[in-house]
Formats: structure tokens, sequence, C-alpha cells
């Protein structure tokens, strides 16, 4: 690993005994997978630094953070916030975890094209009551219905409680 974690034992989620370091370690064995999705695009941060049982907040601006690795945008790409946030390599993605960080949120457009999307998401959340089967149906249908119309999608987990189905598209409009 190139990150130094602090509290490496400390249990960030009781009901598994999931600790820091295991949450840095799966940061690691997934960034072949995850960091195409994140690299070249804005991210928001959901940070949990008393594990996921605690007071979680989410962070989509610098704010002096420091995590090493971590890309503050030129603030001009969204007038008037602080600079955006992006996670473009495995040090910015280590680094993410040991600052605690238990959820990663992308845009649905990339850095270079912030204002044109090139992706839209089905965000599939449970309401009340509703069993995660469900869910789970409604993403099966929902790519069904996606690739009958001849369009490729993909599953993601929401980092909430739900799961979204991405469809890549052209990014002409805002």
């Amino acid at each position: 690993m190139s990150v130094k974690v602090s509290n490496p034992q400390r249990v960030i989620d009781p009901s598994s005994g999931l600790k820091k370091i295991d949450l840095v370690r799966h940061y690691e064995s997934v960034s072949d997978w995850i960091l195409p999705h994140l690299k070249g695009r804005p991210v928001s941060l959901v940070r949990g630094p008393k594990g996921v049982t605690g007071p979680l907040f989410f962070q989509k601006h610098g704010e002096k953070i420091g995590i090493p690795g971590i890309t503050e945008l030129d603030p001009s790409l969204w007038p008037e916030h602080d600079a955006l946030l992006q996670i473009d390599t495995l040090q910015a993605l280590l680094g993410a975890a040991q600052m605690n960080v238990i959820e990663l949120h992308t845009w649905s457009s990339t850095s270079k094209n912030i204002d044109k999307p090139d992706r839209m998401v089905f965000d599939l959340d449970p309401g009340e009551g509703v069993a995660w089967n469900a869910v789970r149906e409604g993403a099966v249908l929902t790519r069904a219905l996606l690739q009958h119309l001849g369009l490729e999608s993909w599953l993601k987990t929401s980092g909430g409680k739900g799961l979204h189905v991405v469809v890549p598209i052209a990014a002409r409009w805002d």
C-alpha cells in the first residue's frame, strides 16, 4: 500500500467487524475496476469518521482535507462553489479510504465536459417496506427494458440502500 493508515484496527462496521484497514485493502483490491469509473470525473465523498453507524457527511469540495493524490479541479468548472474533487489514481483512492470515505459518488459527466453528461442513471431506492428482492427485480427489469431498446447498461450499488442502473449516452445535452 502507498498510504499510511492511522488507526488501522479501528472497527468501522460493528455488525461485520470490518476495520479501517479492511476498507483500505478493499479499495486497493478493486482499484482496477473502480478507477476507470472515477478517472476524469468529479466525485462526491461520503465520509464516516466514526464508522458506518456514526454521523456521515457528504463532501464534494476540497476544503483543505489534504487527501494525498486527490485533485482539486478548477473552481471555474462550477462557478460560485469551492473546487470539486477528482480521484484518478490508486494513491488518491487509498487516501480517501484513510480519510474514512465509505462511499464514492461520481458525476454523470466528465471534468472536461462537465455540462454535458455522458451517463444516465436509474436510481432504484427501496421505499419503506420494500423488500430487497423487489429492488433487485426492478434492476433486472430496467436493464431488460434498456437492452430491448438497444441501450447497453451496467449495475452499480448506490452507496445507500438501493441500486443504480447506468446507461452511457452521447454527451450532447446539458
